[in-house]
């Protein structure tokens, strides 16, 4: 870790435990989320095994709803489909991440015994080969495993730098993504996750499907990847960026500097159902990528965490676009006060998603 963001996360451990009382959140029962690779080999099966173990029990989701929800990891990435068009590109992309992590993290730990916390993926550690990462680590059952299968046998049928376009559902006005093919693109076939199989999506499409709009009917099908080899050569997701974006000097900044260095860059070099912007929570990595987003704020907020902790900045919509049921709703700017749909009758105010020692979460990033 260089110096420069050494000194902002030293800053931050400090305010953070520095405020932390005798009751509620102490030093004593705060809970310690680590980078992927700096956990033992225990806890990254005790994990991956947890997930398997959500993966495995029935879907709260009304079935009237989204068909295609079959298990507890289906009810996280309905809400997300449901939600999606709200909260990226808009000022809840933070505070809903947040209590979404929360949320995973408190399944795993309630419902399936997993003994630790919510790990996160280190990539600018790793920004000269994100596949160095123990979190990529091929065939080891302590990774969440590697690329997927190349589109052609022998190495594709395109290069993996060009790009397809992929129609966003849901918007007042025609949105389409542009996206690279990358390197893979089909089946995930080394790691724990080999035999997953997802119900929901895909959303983002190469063209409209109004048959099944946003993937809610049963879509059975593998886990598929395509790594982007541009984001394998330190070209975005680096310390220099996640220094920049962790100095800036408000929300707005901060905000502006996640979504144009490393937000989307993250979900590209995964491509595959993992670079999808309304079911990416197919891949069970998705939760690792949020949780180093989720970090590179707790250190910005940590900064000063009197002025920083409920800072708020953004549209109540993707980019401020109406959406497609509400048309003629002009742009207006989120705030703390708004309510934030979670799924399963939980509708928490945007503000209840901005600490992480108050109002029932209590952690730190290591």
């Amino acid at each position: 870790m260089p110096a420069e963001f050494q000194v902002l996360q030293d800053r931050y451990h400090d305010q953070i435990l520095g405020l932390l009382g005798t009751e509620g959140c102490t030093k004593d029962n705060i809970a310690k989320r680590r980078s992927w690779d700096d956990l033992d080999d225990e806890t990254r099966k005790d994990y991956i095994r947890a997930v398997h173990c959500l993966a495995n029990k029935p879907a709260l989701t009304d079935m009237s709803l989204a068909p295609g929800a079959v298990n507890r990891l289906d009810d996280f990435t309905y809400i997300h489909i449901n939600q999606t068009n709200i909260i990226h590109q808009s000022g809840y992309l933070l505070p809903w991440h947040r209590l979404f992590l929360w949320q995973l993290e408190e399944a795993l730990r309630n419902e399936c015994g997993y003994r630790d916390y919510l790990p996160y993926w280190d990539n600018a550690r790793f920004s000269a080969d994100q596949t160095k990462s123990r979190v990529w680590d091929g065939n080891a059952e302590t990774s969440f495993g590697g690329n997927g299968l190349p589109r052609v046998p022998g190495g594709g049928n395109d290069d993996p730098n060009s790009t397809r376009q992929l129609f966003l559902p849901g918007l007042a006005i025609d949105f389409w993504l542009s996206m690279p093919l990358g390197t893979g693109g089909g089946c995930v076939t080394t790691g724990p996750f080999t035999n997953l199989t997802l119900t929901l999506g895909p959303v983002a499409k190469p063209a409209r499907d109004p048959n099944n709009k946003y993937g809610y009917l049963p879509t059975p099908r593998c886990l598929s990847r395509s790594f982007d080899p541009s984001y394998t050569g330190g070209a975005s997701l680096t310390w220099a960026n996640a220094t920049s974006i962790v100095s800036a000097n408000d929300i707005a900044a901060f905000r502006a500097g996640i979504e144009q260095l490393w937000h989307r860059q993250s979900h590209t070099f995964i491509g595959g159902d993992g670079a999808d912007p309304f079911s990416p929570t197919n891949d069970p990595v998705f939760y690792l990528l949020h949780a180093q987003i989720d970090r590179l704020w707790a250190i910005w907020q940590g900064q000063d965490l009197q002025s920083r902790t409920y800072a708020i900045a953004g549209n109540r919509t993707f980019f401020g676009i109406p959406l497609e049921d509400a048309p003629n709703v002009p742009p207006s700017l989120a705030t703390i006060e708004d309510t934030m749909e979670m799924g399963l009758g939980f509708r928490p105010l945007t503000k209840e998603g901005m600490p992480t020692t108050e109002l029932g979460r209590c952690y730190v990033y290591m």
